[in-house]
């Protein structure tokens, strides 16, 4: 078939080059669908990140509005509290002042803070209570009869 050395060992480079073509070209095909696969997981992860970073932007957002309503709840609170105070230390002056007219060296005086109110002047109150719009404890408007 071969008639000379020089003949086979051309064919046989021949087809050394022509596998070496072959596996390289197979080569490339292989590396061009890695790279299809690697682009795409690339864009994957690229949308991944925006969807992180939209994410951890909507989050320091919430934690900038938690912090505000922190801060405005703190401020009610003690606004609260010093309200509470400040009634609290009305009612004890006012309960105060009460104690000294039960216990007064007046003798008038005395009497009618510890007398209870007569019962005209109860009804008298519930009266005006009912002209007035309000209701008593049991959310009934009692009429004078």
């Amino acid at each position: 078939m071969f008639n000379d050395f020089k003949t086979t060992l051309l064919l046989c480079a021949v087809l050394v080059m022509a596998t070496v073509i072959a596996v390289g070209a197979l080569g490339i095909t292989s590396l061009k669908a890695k790279n299809g696969t690697l682009s795409h997981d690339l864009l994957q992860s690229q949308v991944s990140v925006d969807a992180l970073l939209s994410n951890n932007a909507s989050k320091d957002e919430r934690i900038n509005t938690l912090e505000r309503d922190y801060r405005v709840i703190t401020e009610l609170n003690t606004s609260h509290r010093k309200q509470l105070a400040d009634l609290q230390s009305t009612l004890d002056h006012q309960l105060e002042r009460a104690n000294q007219l039960r216990t007064s060296n007046h003798e008038p005086t005395k009497t009618w803070a510890n007398t209870d109110l007569p019962s005209d002047a109860v009804q008298l109150l519930k009266q005006t209570d009912c002209q007035s719009g309000d209701t008593d404890q049991h959310g009934v408007c009692v009429t004078a009869p």
